[in-house]
């Protein structure tokens, strides 16, 4: 089976293509193809080997988000196909996007205020879990309608953080 995902690297939009290969994964980033053989001695955790390097790497989901934090740097990766949380605004108003905390964490900083205009994929927050620092970004063009949180707060998974409209 084969899984592609999406990640951006400043204006950059680059894709993951993970293959299952007997008991390896062929993993190819743009241009380049790797054979890696995973373990995974316990969850969210992975041992993996790539040629002679080993490296460990932490991974937490949120539906069809990944975050992988290794070798000192972290990655969003989603499906292409994934489609932000909307919800109908009140008295009928138009959907609002959610920005939603993937994992348990500590929002380290807010970078947008309400009434801020967002692209997509730009910052809005960051937060800190499991040893990862993780980017939140916009899932939508908008203006930022209602900010949910703050630098210091903890939040539980799936907890409002932003909402654009």
């Amino acid at each position: 089976m084969k899984t592609e995902f999406t990640y951006q690297v400043g204006d950059q939009v680059k894709t993951v293509t993970v293959e299952r290969e007997g008991d390896c994964f062929r993993v190819t980033v743009g241009e380049h193809t790797y054979q890696i053989r995973a373990q995974r001695p316990e969850h969210g955790r992975l041992n993996l080997q790539v040629g002679e390097r080993r490296l460990r790497a932490h991974v937490a989901s949120d539906g069809l988000r990944r975050y992988v934090a290794m070798a000192g740097q972290t990655w969003t990766l989603e499906r292409p196909q994934l489609q932000p949380k909307r919800r109908a605004a009140a008295a009928g108003g138009p959907s609002v996007d959610r920005v939603e905390a993937p994992m348990p964490g500590l929002v380290l900083d807010v970078t947008v205020a309400e009434g801020d205009e967002v692209a997509r994929g730009d910052l809005v927050a960051l937060m800190s879990a499991m040893k990862m620092e993780l980017r939140i970004t916009a899932p939508v063009d908008g203006r930022v309608r209602k900010v949910h949180c703050q630098a210091g707060q903890v939040v539980e998974r799936g907890q409002l953080l932003v909402e654009i409209g």
